[in-house]
């Protein structure tokens, strides 16, 4: 039997990315069996980018490995790697908060991870069922303690 081919992910990084955040999330994602490939960009279409970091990946795929490979620590491990690359180092000047951005291969949903969600964020995105979701991007709706987001993307 053929094994299975390994879940990549396209990771791209603002210029103002500082390097232990661009290494902290290219290793965890490594760690949890994801073929890593990175790039820097500018400004996008004249445009000053409005997140840190655009991860692009087979997201359902990625989260259910999650879930099987960390059981119970799963969500701790998430809130770890994924807001661990929006920390900023000390003495960095003050900015105002970016995201991260996961969009799913698959289904084209996007979702906007901030670096101090709670645990709770993290289990329910790993229940998620991203092809309900198919073109729309989701936040974390802390008052209601879900996630949200607009219709689909024109």
């Amino acid at each position: 039997m053929a094994e299975p081919l390994p879940l990549t992910a396209h990771l791209y990084f603002d210029a103002e990315t500082g390097e232990e955040e661009r290494r902290s999330l290219t290793d965890g994602l490594a760690g949890l069996g994801l073929e890593t490939y990175s790039a820097t960009l500018g400004a996008f279409r004249g445009e000053t980018l409005t997140w840190l970091v655009l991860v692009v990946l087979p997201l359902s795929g990625f989260l259910q490995n999650v879930g099987q490979i960390l059981a119970q620590d799963a969500c701790t491990a998430l809130k770890r790697i994924l807001g661990g690359a929006l920390r900023r180092s000390p003495g960095e000047p003050p900015a105002p908060p970016r995201p991260l951005l996961l969009e799913d291969t698959r289904s084209a949903t996007r979702i906007l991870v901030e670096a101090d969600l709670p645990v709770a964020a993290y289990q329910q995105l790993l229940e998620l069922d991203l092809q309900s979701c198919t073109g729309r991007t989701l936040s974390y709706d802390r008052e209601r303690n879900c996630w949200s987001g607009p219709g689909p993307r024109p």
